[in-house]
């Protein structure tokens, strides 16, 4: 079952700040070193019905079920796939994983005995419309409602890519209108549900994390730095990104890292109203 999140404010002040405040709603802790992972740790999913996290590595291509305390659950393998870089969970079962030098997204199903999934037994679309073969695919994040969405690289472009199912966005192409002058790439995208849709964006080279609404216009950001005058990155190479039914968010990056922005005012469950 897919989740809306309303959040909760304990004070005015709160709410002023806006319900996607990433500096006033989080506490950010300290990287952890997952151990047993040795390097290409890329992007990050949350699974609601183990309340795990779900990563994906680019070489070997694998996925790796965590607790969201960063212990490895499973190691699943992916036969035959090529350059794996981002992951969603859309819901019962089914999983996508975008292939960045293929330029596909790929989907598959996983059930708790899942340790392999072979290629030939998947299903994929082509979205041929990235620049470059290794500056393509980096992030995807479903809606339920509007679809898809697909980050390129470098140059840094969000994508939306509807399926026959889904509704258009009123304005999709001014979706990239407003990007952040300090961003010069896209590494991560998640889904924010919070009564309407937000999108969470990574961006590594820049090491901030910022809060879109679907028009593609900032709401918050969050720098992932640290130290005298910030300049010390957190992460080494923060590439994705997940938030979990509590509202939680959790950054997974290269080799081997991974960063847990803990959520400090409530947030209230309530089931997404059925489409018509």
């Amino acid at each position: 079952m897919i989740f809306s999140f309303y959040p909760l404010s304990d004070n005015k002040q709160a709410g002023a700040a806006g319900d996607w405040d990433l500096n006033y709603h989080y506490d950010m802790g300290a990287p952890i070193t997952i151990a047993d992972i040795k390097d290409n740790l890329s992007g990050l999913t949350y699974h609601p019905d183990s309340d795990h996290l779900f990563a994906v590595l680019n070489n070997p291509e694998e996925i790796i079920e965590l607790s969201k305390q960063g212990k490895i659950i499973r190691r699943i393998a992916l036969n035959g796939f090529i350059d794996t870089e981002s992951i969603d969970y859309l819901g019962n079962g089914l999983f996508v994983v975008s292939e960045e030098r293929r330029h596909r997204l790929v989907f598959f199903y996983i059930d708790s005995t899942t340790t392999m999934i072979d290629y030939a037994n998947v299903d994929h679309i082509p979205l041929n419309w990235a620049s470059d073969e290794n500056k393509g695919m980096e992030g995807v994040a479903w809606s339920a409602r509007y679809g898809f969405f697909v980050l390129q690289e470098q140059p840094p472009k969000l994508v939306h890519h509807t399926p026959h199912d889904a509704e258009p966005l009123l304005d999709a192409s001014r979706l990239n209108d407003s990007l952040p002058d300090e961003v010069s790439d896209y590494a991560g995208i998640s889904m924010l549900q919070a009564g309407e849709e937000y999108l969470l964006v990574l961006s590594e080279e820049s090491h901030k994390l910022h809060a879109l609404n679907l028009q593609g216009q900032p709401v918050s950001k969050l720098s992932l730095t640290t130290g005298l005058f910030n300049l010390w990155p957190l992460m080494e190479q923060p590439e994705g990104v997940a938030v979990d039914k509590d509202g939680n968010i959790f950054i997974v990056g290269e080799p081997n890292q991974m960063l847990t922005l803990t959520r400090k005012t409530r947030l209230a469950q309530i089931p997404d109203k059925p489409r018509s």
